[in-house]
């Protein structure tokens, strides 16, 4: 019993530690096309533009409030940190509907990056409240797919 429990142990850590995010450049390698689409048609590929037109308009506490849903991954394992540290993480990228994708990227095994998507997803950042404010609603599959 203390083996098996050692080994589940082992088990959860390891995917602790391989779910990590990498940025949407490292998908470009693999998905060239959804990748260009992303770029050219989903606003979150430029989620970052809206952080810098608010730099001097709000508190850096209020700024970093945005964080959360203008860059990829923030307050989690391996996401956003600051601009100077993960510069690849700035914008709202492939990971924040996909997942963290460093497994992925190191396996190619779709188990590893999710594919199946719900409105769920979008959600915590997508609220009512923020649609009505500023015009946006969320568009599952919106951009890359």
């Amino acid at each position: 019993m203390k083996v098996l429990i050692i080994f589940i142990f082992i088990l959860i850590c390891s995917f602790i530690a391989s779910a990590e995010y990498i940025g949407s450049e490292a998908c470009k390698r693999c998905h060239l096309k959804q990748y260009e689409n992303f770029i050219q048609y989903s606003r979150m590929s430029r989620s970052w533009e809206a952080i810098e037109k608010m730099g001097d308009k709000i508190s850096q506490d209020e700024l970093k409030g945005c964080y959360q849903c203008h860059t990829t991954g923030y307050g989690k394992k391996g996401g956003f940190v600051s601009l100077k540290k993960t510069p690849h993480l700035k914008n709202a990228g492939c990971e924040v509907c996909h997942g963290p994708g460093k497994k992925h990227a190191e396996t190619k095994n779709p188990k590893h990056i999710r594919r199946k998507f719900s409105l769920q997803i979008c959600e915590p950042c997508h609220t009512e409240e923020r649609i009505k404010a500023f015009r946006f609603k969320p568009l599952l599959y919106g951009g890359a797919h």
